[in-house]
């Protein structure tokens, strides 16, 4: 049975990035979620409503994050747990 696609995604336009390489808020030298969530209106200003991003959950870093080792947490390199809840609307769709 094929799953419907949602109306949405047709007219998204998908930003995607690394968090390790795009902000370091906090001087560690490593991109993290609060960096991503601080350049939410500047991506949105590029014409983007939709953000990709590349693993950030908990891994052994042995291939570069894509060997997650939970998937249930934020590595804390990244941020913490509580993070990805600032990049979701509060309604669907609505942060544009």
């Amino acid at each position: 049975m094929k799953r419907p696609t949602p109306s949405w995604l047709s007219a998204a336009i998908f930003y995607e990035l690394y968090p390790q390489s795009f902000l370091d808020t906090n001087g560690d030298g490593i991109g993290d979620l609060p960096g991503v969530i601080a350049k939410l209106d500047y991506i949105k200003s590029l014409g983007c409503n939709a953000v990709r991003l590349n693993p950030c959950f908990v891994s052994p870093m042995g291939d570069a994050g894509y060997d997650v080792a939970d998937f249930y947490h934020v590595d804390p390199r990244y941020g913490t747990d509580a993070a990805p809840a600032a990049l979701r609307p509060t309604t669907p769709h609505s942060a544009g």
